[in-house]
């Protein structure tokens, strides 16, 4: 038992650092992280459309989407598009009449595209989504729509 106490006692000195000249170094707070949300956007986004209440029913609305260095150079990346209804679920846009979905579809720039809304879909307040990632960041820019 006095064994045990003996061991304890020289542990917990020398983890005090008792029997030293040497000052403790100060401490310095750790460097802040880098997470990838922490990271600021190197390219701009931008959404523009012709008006915030488009015609529901079969005509096009159409959008076109820039995604541009500060410096106004087209950027590579992909873009995904969602339409956001009130209940706050995103569905995912289809590229044109075709059946294939706009998530991480490629692009350089500038991307054109339309949107039919449906007749269900009038005076609601839904969102547009365009989420573009590319030079390693993400931007997400949100444009309001009510078809009429």
């Amino acid at each position: 038992m006095r064994l045990c106490l003996l061991v304890v006692l020289v542990c917990a000195a020398g983890a005090a650092g008792c029997g030293g000249t040497k000052h403790a170094e100060p401490t310095t707070a750790p460097p802040p992280s880098t997470s990838p949300s922490a990271v600021p956007a190197r390219f701009r986004v931008s959404l523009s459309a012709p008006t915030h209440t488009p015609p529901a029913g079969r005509a096009r609305w159409w959008y076109v989407v820039r995604a541009t260095t500060p410096a106004g150079r087209p950027v590579h990346g992909l873009l995904t598009v969602a339409v956001v209804d009130p209940l706050g679920t995103a569905h995912i846009a289809d590229a044109g009449t075709t059946t294939r979905k706009l998530r991480d579809y490629p692009f350089s720039g500038r991307y054109r595209d339309f949107a039919q809304w449906p007749a269900a879909s009038r005076g609601y307040r839904l969102t547009l989504r365009v989420t573009v990632r590319g030079l390693g960041s993400s931007r997400t820019v949100s444009y309001w729509v009510k078809p009429r």
